[in-house]
């Protein structure tokens, strides 16, 4: 019976065979693959020279660069992403879906259809698919990490290549958190350094399998990727076993920004806040403000002589490593600045002031003192103001004269108190004139007397609108367009005119009224199409023995 089955079953298929005999080929086909001509040959430098910062270029014909994969996205700390690089230079490769390419493939990528670009200042290719411009050569192909110092990778000089720190740990308060915010999928940015107090940020996403690991609290080494987030160093790593601190931790080198112990460049940069400190480097150039957008220049002929740029190192040309110094207008502009004394490039110099931001990068402000071929000023020496008015409860000693328009000078909170005028009220603009003026000041027994002024300026119409007199001659009564002979001060440095930061002028040399009785005249205008808003929190006088 079983075998009746057995024989009926095979029957009926062959009938069926037969019937469908027509539409059955003889031998099914082969997918076809689509070949991948490698065309011409580029390294990573020619396609850095063929699409300078700044451009986009989309391939279209057949053009390959042939690399090794240095870093693929299984780790989780990159996505639809991997890092390659040549036998010079290294490159970010963006990929259209993620996997497909590992540490160690060496590959050619055919660029047609893919496009060369910059994001954030890293240089990469975009748009790569695994498929269809990607062709393996070999596999398992070892790239050795490049020994290089933090000061080295500061440069930017190895921009997504594979390198190696040693003797390097994570800054103290660093040691207790792990690589990233797991739970929430946050990156985690850690700081590195070195026993000269130099340092790199590391930053790992929150995706990536080691995200919620422990850093290592000793010192050692540590291969990563050199990525960069504009003129900023990150470094990315592969996998947490390529950290290795497990020696003792150093106690890196300190500075307390003081006169005999300033802050070199690098930590004034990575430290960039604090008030009075002084910064020891080199004249390395100017940001040149006579441009649009504003552009870092190391050579002379300079045309600006307002800032200067220091670095470490006489021959620094990296912004990144660069602190830029703001030069108020007075005796340390005239010593310092680079466009009228272009020999002082490369000489060493002390400066003093706040440590703040200047030009969206770390900068020094508020100058107030610098040391140069030894001699300069040092505030140090200098006696205390002897008349100051800071504004922190009401206008204090200061007299108010309205002699245009409702709005008139208040008291504000701000910059721990201040004076105020606008002449913007309900969204509307008032034509105003209004002036705040001080009370008489004797200078009969003074030298070298000096004027400081901190301010903050927003919406600014014209500093014309809002000028510093000095009247010798004012009877302290009427009001001031009425009487006294009123002199305008310029040239100082003063506020961009479109923020809420206050900053200080710096030394206003008014020593022609040594010796006299005076009334200083803050003069606020506005008019029915345009108003700015003026505050001013100190204003004091200096008599100075450094000049």
């Amino acid at each position: 019976m079983k075998i009746d089955k057995l024989i009926i079953g095979a029957l009926l298929t062959a009938v069926m065979l037969l019937s469908l005999g027509g539409c059955i080929k003889d031998e099914f086909e082969t997918p076809s693959i689509p070949e991948i001509p490698l065309g011409h040959v580029m390294s990573i430098q020619q396609l850095r020279d063929f699409c300078l910062p700044g451009n986009i270029h989309k391939f279209t014909g057949d053009t390959s660069v042939v690399v090794v994969v240095t870093m693929d996205d299984k780790s989780g700390n990159l996505y639809k992403e991997a890092y390659a690089q040549d036998a010079n230079e290294g490159i970010l490769v963006r990929l259209t879906s993620p996997g497909g390419l590992y540490k160690g493939d060496s590959i050619y990528i055919n660029l047609k259809g893919t496009t060369l670009k910059y994001y954030r200042k890293v240089f990469q290719i975009d748009s790569v698919s695994v498929d269809d411009n990607i062709v393996k050569r070999n596999v398992g192909v070892n790239t050795e990490p490049e020994v290089v110092t933090i000061s080295d990778i500061r440069t930017l000089d190895y921009e997504s290549r594979l390198i190696k720190l040693e003797n390097v740990q994570f800054i103290d308060s660093d040691t207790s958190k792990t690589f990233a915010d797991a739970p929430n999928l946050e990156y985690g940015e850690l700081t590195i350094q070195d026993e000269n107090g130099n340092s790199v940020m590391l930053r790992t996403s929150g995706y990536a399998k080691f995200a919620s690991e422990n850093v290592p609290d000793g010192r050692g080494s540590i291969i990563a990727i050199a990525s960069r987030y504009d003129d900023i160093v990150q470094l990315v790593i592969r996998k947490k076993e390529e950290v290795q601190f497990d020696g003792p931790r150093f106690t890196t080198t300190q500075h307390d920004g003081s006169f005999e112990d300033p802050y070199p460049v690098i930590y004034a940069i990575q430290n960039n806040t604090g008030s009075e400190k002084w910064v020891e480097g080199y004249l390395v150039g100017v940001m040149e403000t006579n441009v649009d957008p504003f552009v870092p220049s190391f050579s002379a002929p300079f045309n600006t002589n307002s800032n200067v740029i220091i670095a470490d190192s006489p021959s620094e040309t990296s912004l990144s490593n660069c602190l830029i110094v703001q030069l108020p207008y007075g005796d340390i502009r005239t010593a310092v600045n680079l466009k009228d004394k272009a020999v002082n490039l490369g000489k060493q110099i002390k400066l003093r002031g706040n440590l703040m931001a200047y030009f969206g990068s770390p900068g020094l402000k508020d100058t107030d003192g610098y040391w140069l071929d030894g001699n300069g000023i040092n505030p140090g020496t200098q006696i205390d103001p002897f008349f100051e008015e800071n504004f922190t409860s009401n206008l204090e000693s200061f007299t108010a004269y309205n002699v245009l328009g409702s709005q008139i000078w208040k008291w504000g909170t701000f910059d721990n108190g201040c004076a105020v005028i606008s002449g913007l009220e309900g969204g509307t603009n008032y034509a105003n004139e209004d002036w705040l003026v001080s009370p008489e000041v004797d200078l009969t027994s003074r030298v070298n007397v000096n004027l400081t002024i901190r301010e903050a300026i927003n919406f600014i119409t014209s500093y014309n609108d809002m000028k510093v007199l000095i009247s010798s001659n004012f009877d302290g009564v009427s009001l001031p367009t009425e009487s006294g002979d009123w002199t305008e001060f310029s040239g100082f440095s003063r506020p961009a005119g479109n923020s809420w930061n206050f900053s200080e002028s710096g030394y206003i040399d008014i020593s022609q009224y040594d010796g006299q009785k005076i009334h200083i005249g803050l003069k606020y205008t506005s008019s029915t199409t345009k108003s700015a808003t003026w505050e001013v929190s100190k204003v004091k006088l200096t008599e100075r023995t450094d000049k």
